[in-house]
């Protein structure tokens, strides 16, 4: 299923924290383009298993893991549970993102050991080969971002705005349309290294992705280059329809 996500896009995907069966079984009835399971600020790596990724594969949704760091250990792990791709966070230089590569890959082109846990995928075949989604987050990224997007093997750059905001200018920017607005406090920097990821991946036939977080800033994301974005993300889905249905009875009177 990762073939779907190398382009052309829109690819539009949903972010989970809680990684929870009955949150990822909705998400993913929702026929997303992928479901991406945090397990660098949400559930551990150690907390998934090969069921939920199963459970993914009946509603055709690939189903993609934020590993916790750039460690060949965490991606194989979550390769060997099913997963159809691994997004790889606080990648600095091509170096990075060559070992990001060949720790999704089995030799001679690079050093994941064997041992699927799932006989859903073949990992010997042909055309299986892992989404590998590099973060920039860092002003060293940035600053590196060509090298990185040539890397082969790279799929996505996929911007955490948080991190990238706080390393360009100590203001996270979790809210990206106060980015493409202006109203961002860094938001002429923030706005010049995103042109200059889009540009990188255009040139590398790698896809630009930015975490969004909704539906609204995802269309003016687009309207700037991006092709994938997390549409939603399931505690800030979660908090906002609940506080939306009570203002909703408190204000009835």
């Amino acid at each position: 299923m990762s073939d779907s996500l190398r382009g052309p896009g829109p690819i539009h995907g949903f972010w989970s924290t809680t990684s929870h069966p009955s949150v990822i079984d909705v998400a993913c009835s929702l026929e997303p383009d992928f479901v991406c399971l945090d397990a660098q600020h949400g559930t551990d790596l150690s907390r998934l298993t090969a069921d939920t990724f199963t459970a993914m594969a009946y509603y055709e949704v690939p189903g993609l893991v934020r590993v916790a760091q750039n460690d060949p250990v965490d991606l194989g792990r979550a390769l060997d549970l099913g997963a159809s791709g691994v997004m790889v966070p606080m990648i600095d230089t091509a170096e990075d993102a060559a070992a990001a590569v060949a720790a999704c890959r089995y030799a001679p082109v690079g050093n994941r050991s064997y041992g699927m846990q799932t006989s859903r995928i073949d990992p010997l075949a042909e055309d299986y080969r892992p989404i590998c989604a590099i973060q920039v987050e860092t002003a060293a990224a940035l600053e590196n971002i060509d090298e990185i997007a040539a890397v082969e093997g790279v799929d996505w750059l996929y911007i955490g705005p948080a991190d990238f905001g706080l390393a360009i200018g100590g203001v996270p920017a979790p809210d990206v349309t106060k980015v493409f607005d202006g109203s961002h406090p860094l938001a002429t920097e923030l706005a010049a290294g995103f042109r200059a990821v889009v540009d990188a991946a255009t040139a590398h036939d790698t896809l630009a992705g930015l975490h969004t977080s909704s539906g609204a800033a995802t269309v003016i994301a687009e309207e700037h280059g991006f092709r994938v974005s997390c549409v939603a993300a399931d505690l800030g889905a979660m908090r906002a329809g609940m506080a939306d249905q009570l203002r909703l009875v408190r204000n009835s009177d």
